[in-house]
């Protein structure tokens, strides 16, 4: 008996440092990963063609205008163009440094991707100058929130609804800063939102408060405002509450 238990700790052990090895080494790479940083989540299955992908390529680049860093999950589809989005800013801003004769002008580093080990294995991200590998879905969901000041979330799957409301959640229960979340598409988010109003808020299992958490828009425009806006009006609160602590 003891000894069967020995074999199963030491083997969650051994588990426990290789997981926490890739999470560290996560950690290191993203702090070179210029601040303020933007999450933006979607389905690795939405077509590039498509107007939600098309939609994530035109935030990435907007953000990216305004001196945000874009992390993603590393895959295909939504992934893939936020990526996208943020190298296109990349591309443009070193033809403009050369143009104007700098001769020192480096390449930015702001596409980073965050992926799992045997997930979108058929199709590497071609759009991360980094890309950061863990061994399981919690470290990377962890990496995915922890160096992030907003949220930008695309029609998605379960695995985009899990990470959702992880967020959802941390928020509501204090655990995470009120940080913006846009979700992007009505049309697509409309059910839930309904459900959110008629049934976990009519049944008192939400407070209406909670409801504020997340805003729904088309407009591109109008995520990269929220984003924008919300996200340096956090990070002046810090800023306050770091000045008056001291």
């Amino acid at each position: 008996m003891l000894k069967r238990r020995l074999s199963e700790y030491f083997k969650f052990l051994k588990s426990l440092m290789r997981t926490n090895r890739l999470l560290l080494w996560g950690m290191w790479k993203l702090t070179k990963l210029p601040q303020p940083a933007i999450t933006v989540f979607g389905g690795s299955r939405v077509p590039l063609e498509g107007k939600a992908a098309q939609d994530a390529r035109k935030i990435g680049y907007m953000l990216a205008r305004e001196g945000f860093s874009i992390i993603t999950g590393g895959g295909p589809g939504i992934m893939d163009s936020a990526n996208m989005g943020a190298i296109e800013y990349v591309s443009e801003n070193l033809k403009f440094c050369k143009l104007n004769g700098e001769e020192r002008c480096k390449p930015l580093f702001i596409s980073a991707g965050i992926n799992l080990i045997k997930l979108n294995k058929e199709r590497t991200n071609p759009y991360v100058q980094d890309n950061i590998i863990t061994g399981h879905f919690f470290a990377r969901k962890w990496l995915l929130v922890r160096y992030s000041v907003g949220f930008v979330v695309f029609p998605g799957g379960f695995g985009t609804m899990d990470e959702l409301f992880e967020i959802i959640t941390l928020i509501q229960c204090n655990r995470m800063s009120k940080v913006p979340i846009v979700l992007m598409h009505k049309d697509y988010w409309a059910p839930l939102e309904l459900w959110i109003r008629t049934r976990a808020l009519e049944n008192n299992l939400i407070n209406p408060e909670d409801i504020n958490i997340i805003s729904i828009t088309d407009s591109v425009e109008e995520a990269v405002n929220i984003i924008t806006a919300r996200s340096r009006t956090h990070a002046e609160s810090v800023l306050q509450d770091e000045t008056t602590k001291r």
